[in-house]
């Protein structure tokens, strides 16, 4: 009786996880292939009835000629998307690659050497895991304006840095700590710490490192608090920040459920390309 009451519990848990998951998505999904008139109707539609493709090609700047004639023009938005969706996979090739070669030998250091005040760095690093964007967004905000950085993918990249190293730093270094100390074997031959590092221990932390690179990679990509404040309404802005445009004025929810759904596209990819590296991956 008790087994049968557990497997109960955990079925309805797993219902809900995945009803808190895939609702959302598969609403957006609707949205981004109805007309106004169908997202406006109530109660809501299950599913469209007369699917189309016109949000897409509006967000990338085309008309739509739907079949019974209707034609559903570009949207005033087009360029904002396009921008965004090229500076955020530029801000997030820049961010990875460079939070990829700081991090790896910071890791390293934390995890296999012993140091005076470490168990403190590893503290600061750890609170500044645990701080939301917003709570220093004002300090940064009067900086930039003071060094001329707001509106620029400079000052996005920088402010970014300070999200993904931290984070990666502290996954990677978990990561590290488990690895086999082969060093001390190649330290005996004579090897020098930078040779261990780049030709033993890297190779040996490949999945963990794409991984991390893959984390770094998300968390530049959906960055919005400080884009929406920093970059927003500038050549910089990028797509999270470029899509809350169908929000205002005259707001567009199918056009901003397509832009949804083209932001999800990178992430899916890597994701898709990289599974097997993910499920090598143990931080324990």
């Amino acid at each position: 009786m008790i087994g049968r009451t557990r497997t109960i519990w955990l079925v309805l848990a797993v219902a809900v996880a995945l009803l808190w998951t895939f609702l959302p998505m598969y609403w957006t999904v609707k949205y981004a292939f109805m007309t106004k008139t169908e997202i406006a109707r109530f109660p809501p539609m299950l599913f469209p009835h007369q699917p189309n493709l016109a949000s897409f090609f509006n967000i990338f700047g085309f008309d739509y000629t739907a079949q019974d004639g209707t034609v559903y023009k570009a949207s005033g938005q087009a360029r904002q998307i396009m921008l965004g969706l090229r500076n955020s996979l530029l801000v997030a090739a820049i961010v990875t690659a460079i939070t990829t070669v700081v991090v790896v030998p910071l890791a390293y250091v934390f995890a296999r050497l012993e140091f005076p005040l470490k168990g403190k760095l590893l503290a600061a690093i750890l609170l500044s895991v645990s701080l939301p964007p917003v709570s220093t967004l004002i300090p940064f905000y009067t900086l930039y304006v003071q060094l001329g950085l707001t509106g620029t993918m400079t000052g996005l990249i920088i402010v970014t840095l300070t999200i993904t190293i931290p984070i990666v730093a502290w996954m990677l270094i978990g990561f590290f700590r488990n690895l086999p100390p082969v060093e001390l074997l190649a330290r005996v031959d004579g090897f020098s710490r930078l040779y261990v590092l780049t030709r033993i221990i890297v190779p040996m932390a490949s999945s963990g490192i794409m991984v991390a690179a893959v984390i770094a990679f998300l968390f530049s990509w959906n960055e919005y608090v400080y884009a929406q404040i920093l970059v927003t309404g500038s050549n910089a802005v990028t797509l999270p920040a470029a899509m809350s445009g169908f929000l205002f004025q005259v707001p567009e929810p199918a056009q901003l459920a397509a832009s949804l759904l083209l932001s999800l596209l990178p992430p899916f990819v890597i994701a898709f390309f990289l599974q097997k590296h993910i499920a090598e991956m143990n931080f324990a």
